[in-house]
């Protein structure tokens, strides 16, 4: 397992969406992070007042190249926002759905 890089993204947001709402948002949003090469997971994550992302990258190189000046921009004009992007090294996940412990590296 190489080792893994988890970026923590936030965001202001104006306030919670109806279920409904946020439900298809997600499902127009969601599709596009399935072709992003090195990415391994992503999870929307929320609460109020606040908005973002937790990623999983196989490594630092490939989320660095991913969150670039030109993202900052796109998120900016999309959403008049400007984003908190805080990298983290991931050396060991404790994955109790597959029931297995994996070391980076190994």
């Amino acid at each position: 397992m190489s080792r893994p890089t988890l970026v923590l993204v936030r965001f202001a947001v104006g306030g919670d969406l109806p279920a409904a709402e946020r439900r298809a948002l997600l499902e127009r949003t969601s599709p596009p992070y399935r072709q992003i090469a090195g990415l391994r997971r992503k999870h929307f994550i929320s609460r109020p007042g606040e908005g973002g992302g937790l990623y999983e990258f196989e490594d630092r190189g490939i989320a660095e190249s991913y969150f670039s000046p030109a993202w900052f921009a796109r998120m900016h004009g999309l959403y008049g926002v400007t984003p908190t992007v805080e990298y983290f090294d991931a050396p060991c996940l404790v994955d109790n759905v597959l029931g297995r412990i994996e070391f980076a590296g190994e």
